[in-house]
């Protein structure tokens, strides 16, 4: 997995988290960051969109 997948995938969980409401669910931020990789705003290509949402999701497991 390279750097540069897991920095977009912290990216966008920071981006998620700061446009929520305060107190939204862990599961909501990580889809919502999910399906920011996954769009248009998301890295590269699709390995790469591949290689962050692989690493968002190991962030994920972290932190429930």
């Amino acid at each position: 997995m390279s750097n540069q997948a897991q920095v977009d995938a912290l990216e966008h969980l920071l981006i998620a988290v700061l446009s929520s409401t305060p107190g939204a669910p862990k599961d909501y931020l990580i889809e919502k960051a999910q399906g920011s990789l996954a769009g248009s705003d998301g890295p590269g290509g699709p390995e790469q969109k591949l290689e962050a949402g692989k690493y968002l999701a190991y962030i994920a497991s972290r932190i429930r």
